[in-house]
């Protein structure tokens, strides 16, 4: 194994790990940023096939994420040492928040910082999502598109509006994605 690449990949999640305030969606542009611009670990498009299979599968996208990126880089050893990286510093953050939070959860600079990282979320959210329709639209002809945007449309009513379990919505959208390709849409 090449030891630098395998230090690199480790401190790369480390950073991730240390850095994804607000959990999966939030921490999809850092990931991207280190992992396609940065590193060039994956393509723009091998790098949305990541956030839907992460996405759908058990477990937190960062995590999943760590874990695929690491295999393909390192194999089962940076698999291991990418996912330990982004699972560090929130577990070590955590347990200290646990510890201390009940004791200073008033204070007015814990709450002041608390407000603002409120805001970096909801911006790294919004971030994502910008990054993951550009992604998911690319290259796609006009039937898939609409289709495509479709399924994401009856996909956000039912889970936002009609509150059917998310796990359903997948298993759904992968099936009609199944007799869509069977039909032609998608023209792989």
């Amino acid at each position: 194994m090449n030891l630098p690449v395998l230090l690199d990949l480790f401190l790369t999640f480390l950073k991730i790990g240390a850095i994804m305030f607000g959990g999966g969606y939030a921490m999809i542009p850092i990931l991207r940023y280190e992992v396609v611009v940065r590193h060039h670990w994956l393509s723009e498009s091998e790098f949305i096939d990541l956030i839907a299979i992460a996405e759908s599968t058990p477990g937190p996208i960062a995590i999943n994420s760590a874990t695929y990126i690491g295999y393909k880089i390192g194999g089962v050893l940076g698999s291991a040492l990418a996912t330990m990286g982004v699972i560090i510093p929130p577990f070590t953050v955590i347990l200290v928040i646990a510890i201390f939070l009940q004791r200073f959860y008033e204070n007015f600079y814990v709450r002041s910082v608390l407000n603002g990282i409120r805001g970096a979320v909801v911006g790294l959210v919004m971030s994502a999502l910008i990054t993951v329709i550009r992604g998911t639209f690319k290259g796609l002809g006009h039937g898939a598109t609409i289709t495509t945007a479709i399924i994401a449309v009856t996909a956000f009513i039912a889970v936002e509006l009609l509150d059917v379990d998310p796990i359903v919505v997948i298993a759904l959208s992968a099936l009609a994605g199944i007799v869509l390709g069977l039909l032609g849409v998608w023209q792989l």
